[in-house]
Order: structure tokens, then C-alpha cells, then sequence
């Protein structure tokens, strides 16, 4: 794979200049810290279209997911990674960083790199003496992304909450919960996501979100919430519910909660 990314960095001075203000991204974490719908076969029901949509995309979507982590890793390595890869930045003081990658763009062999055809990635993240600031934002500007001659085009607003003084090394580990906003994700033409989407990837130690998974906040009909969370190589998961944590086997249509507890419901096309 091909990439070209671009780091700036700047100090603030108070007297000077100010960081920009991230998005409010409060109810969006609060809610996918604590579900409140207790889990059931109800529950399940009623949310299956919309979890087999939901893994559909995200499927597709994992491409773009893995080039917005690696713009954010970029924060790790040297401005000049392009040249010597991998040597440390240190973010000192107060301030702001931006980096923008530019996409790979269509075509086979691939194009030149070339910003305004291609398109890019950009993320700002403002950072202190305690560590990277918990929201990140920046989004995707007409980017053109090929994978096995698939074509993805995505462009909108991106918002990543990275936990509370995260370091710029331990990102690596730590789960990013993304909120797409005015967002636009296409596949061979094909509209996957028009407007919003948000998502979770678990990573590291953690007590709500459960590691090596995606996690989507799921609406019932109530107003209540459930989690659902999947291996989208394995695609097993199970639930996160105002009851807990409850293991599925979703082929087969079974959960099993952490106190044994079981839940039947017709099985999922994953």
C-alpha cells in the first residue's frame, strides 16, 4: 500500500491563540457506556434487520476504518516517516496537530500520488502535558480508496473519542469510538452510509467495551439502548444490555448471559 501523510504541529501561546473546539461528543459516549434496554428475545428480534445491515456495512467500511487509524498513528512517527519511518514526535506543552493523508485513488496501476484528484483524510488533534485531547475531529475530503479493484469513495465529517489522557503511544491499544456526520460512503457507486453513522473498536483493557470487536449502539422502539458487538472476522459477539454482557451464537439464535441466563430468537444472516 501506498500513502503519503502530512503533519503539522503548532504551540499555543495563550496570549496568542486558542485550540479549536472539538465537537461535543458527551451523550454519544455516555450512551454507549451504559446501554439501558434489558437484553431479550423481544429485543433481539426487533434489531436483527438492523445489526446485519449495520455488520454489512462496517464489512466494506473497515478499509476506510483502517486508513483513518493509521492517519491518527501518524501522530507516533516522524514528520518525515515518508523517508525514515517510524521515529517518535514528541508533543510537548500545549497545542495542535493536524495530519492529512492523501487517498491512493482509482485505477490499477495505481495513480500518482496527487491530493486534488485523489483526495484525502485530515485529523486535528489538540494535545497537553497529560496527553492527547479526547476528541479528535477532522473528516474525509472526496476520497478515493481501491482494494482488490473494489472502489470506495467517502467524504464527511469525522469525529474519534480516544479516552481521557491517552498518549500518542498508546494509541495502538486504545478503543476509538467514531461518529460520522454529513457523511457520504460509496462502494462501485453503491451508497452505503448518507448522513450518520457512529461505531465503536474495542481494543485493550477496558469494562465496557469488550476487546477485539465493533460495537454499535442499537435504538429500539422504546428509546432504550442495547450494544451490539461482533468479530467482523468470525463475526461472534454477543450484546452489551442495561443486564449485562450476553454471548450469542448468532447463526443459530442463542445468548447466553453471564450468569447463565439464555435468550432464543430467529438466527442472524452475518
Amino acid at each position: 500500500m501506498r500513502w503519503i501523510w502530512v503533519l503539522s504541529i503548532v504551540g499555543c501561546a495563550a496570549e496568542e491563540r486558542s485550540k479549536p473546539e472539538p465537537p461535543d461528543m458527551s451523550v454519544l459516549i455516555a450512551a454507549y457506556a451504559t446501554p439501558t434496554a434489558t437484553f431479550d428475545g423481544q429485543g433481539a428480534t426487533e434489531v436483527q434487520q438492523l445489526v446485519e445491515s449495520k455488520v454489512r456495512t462496517l464489512l466494506d467500511f473497515d478499509v476506510i476504518v483502517d486508513r483513518l487509524q493509521q492517519t491518527i498513528a501518524a501522530l507516533g512517527e516522524d514528520a518525515g516517516a515518508a523517508f525514515a519511518p517510524g521515529r517518535p514526535i514528541a508533543l510537548e506543552g500545549e497545542g495542535v496537530a493536524t495530519i492529512q493523508r492523501i487517498c491512493s485513488g482509482f485505477g490499477d496501476p495505481v495513480p500518482p500520488v496527487d491530493k486534488d484528484a485523489n483526495g484525502f483524510l485530515s485529523l486535528t488533534a489538540g494535545y497537553s502535558d497529560n496527553g492527547l485531547d479526547p476528541v479528535v475531529f477532522g473528516g474525509a475530503t472526496a476520497c478515493q480508496e481501491q482494494v482488490s479493484g473494489v472502489q470506495m469513495q467517502v467524504a464527511g465529517d469525522v469525529h474519534l473519542y480516544v479516552g481521557e489522557g491517552t498518549g500518542v503511544t498508546d494509541l495502538a491499544s486504545t478503543t476509538f469510538l467514531f461518529e460520522l456526520a454529513n457523511f457520504a460512503f460509496e462502494v462501485d457507486g453503491t451508497t452505503e452510509i448518507s448522513g450518520g453513522f457512529d461505531f465503536e473498536v474495542c481494543r485493550g483493557e477496558t469494562t465496557a467495551c469488550v476487546p477485539g470487536h465493533v460495537g454499535v449502539l442499537l435504538t429500539l422502539a422504546s428509546g432504550t439502548t442495547l450494544v451490539v458487538f461482533v468479530d467482523l472476522n468470525t463475526k461472534t459477539g454477543g450484546f452489551r444490555a442495561a443486564d449485562g454482557v450476553w454471548t450469542c451464537d448468532f447463526g443459530n439464535g442463542e445468548c447466553t448471559s453471564e450468569t447463565g441466563a439464555k435468550v432464543a430468537f430467529t438466527g442472524y444472516q452475518l
